[in-house]
């Protein structure tokens, strides 16, 4: 018996278009098309960074509390953006 194998493709892919019209990239999800289009894949490199850095000094489980507040506290005004820029996006990411 021959198996027939099946490719999995998708239906609607995701483009980001940049520079006017000028470049177009493709994209994996709707949050990777925003980070696309905004630019934002050096901040968030930068916070990464950041958040590794921190977690390698981290000596305790008093540090690891204080770095949970930290994060929560960033996620939170994530969230307000996100919420801002468009609540239905939101409203379907945000599962609280």
């Amino acid at each position: 018996m021959v198996k027939k194998q099946r490719k999995t493709v998708k239906k609607n892919p995701l483009f980001v278009v940049t520079n006017n019209g000028q470049d177009v990239e493709s994209a994996e999800s709707f949050i990777d098309a925003l980070v696309k289009k905004f630019g934002l894949a050096p901040i968030i490199e930068f916070m990464n960074t950041i958040i590794q850095m921190i977690m390698e000094q981290v000596g305790g489980m008093v540090a690891l509390e204080l770095i949970r507040g930290f994060l929560d506290e960033m996620v939170d005004a994530l969230e307000k953006l996100l919420k801002l820029v468009d609540p239905v996006l939101a409203f379907s990411i945000i599962k609280r």
